[in-house]
């Protein structure tokens, strides 16, 4: 049974109230064009399982905006999101974060053409998609040591992420990773790419998605100086034998 748009966005009101999350008339609008825009074309791209409105939006929109209240917006901030797939997180943090930049990574050609023609839809500015691997854009001019942030959601275990992620930041930058209950052995299988990377854990913090049963952690990686050269190794390499 198809979902109308009032009984969407009632929906996603009330998730967004149970957030603390400011929210405007147009973020309204905008997150029901990205769901009827994202439920079309997923038949054709094959975005995502996750399809029925109310899981799209706790699972997907609320997850994805969760991190919100644990940002400082004092500044205006360059963001990379990893493994964007169909703009989860990024695409939907910079609805609500419309004055800084996000450039949107995914390995998958047609989840960046159906990003592209999302972003040319919601008429955003300052946001780019590419399809590439992280490993090899992590050694390109204007992307290395670059990003004030980077974020990714559901990619991979957190001593593989780190290898893609910490060479994409500015000294001092941020690293926000979604992660689930396992977060903590993820973390002591992580020490030695923390250390060869030289980036430290900042905080972890427990999340509350509403409606979402399934436990819900945000790890903050800090880098604390410049990534050796020879990180991130080449393409696959970091999946097959990860630090």
């Amino acid at each position: 049974m198809e979902i109308n748009k009032d009984d969407f966005i009632n929906k996603l009101e009330k998730g967004l109230k149970e957030l603390n999350i400011y929210y405007s008339q147009q973020h309204l609008d905008q997150l029901w064009q990205y769901y009827c825009f994202f439920k079309k074309e997923n038949k054709k791209y094959n975005l995502s399982s996750i399809t029925k409105a109310e899981e799209v939006i706790k699972k997907h929109f609320l997850d994805s905006l969760v991190i919100l209240k644990h940002l400082d917006l004092r500044e205006k901030k360059r963001w990379l999101d990893i493994g964007t797939g169909a703009g989860f997180p990024g695409l939907v943090l910079k609805l609500f974060l419309p004055g800084d930049s996000f450039y949107l990574l995914d390995s998958s050609a047609k989840k960046i053409n159906f990003l592209n023609q999302l972003s040319y839809k919601l008429d955003l500015q300052g946001i780019r998609a590419t399809h590439g691997r992280a490993e090899d854009l992590a050694r390109v001019d204007g992307w290395r040591a670059s990003f004030d942030h980077v974020s990714s959601r559901a990619v991979a275990s957190l001593n593989i992420l780190l290898e893609y992620a910490v060479p994409f930041l500015k000294v001092g930058g941020s690293a926000f990773f979604y992660k689930g209950p396992e977060y903590k052995s993820e973390i002591e299988a992580a020490e030695k790419a923390l250390d060869l990377l030289d980036a430290q854990i900042k905080t972890s913090i427990k999340l509350d998605v509403p409606g979402l049963e399934a436990e819900r952690y945000l790890l903050v990686i800090e880098k604390l100086k410049e990534s050796d050269e020879k990180y991130p190794r080449r393409a696959g390499i970091p999946n097959k034998r990860p630090l």
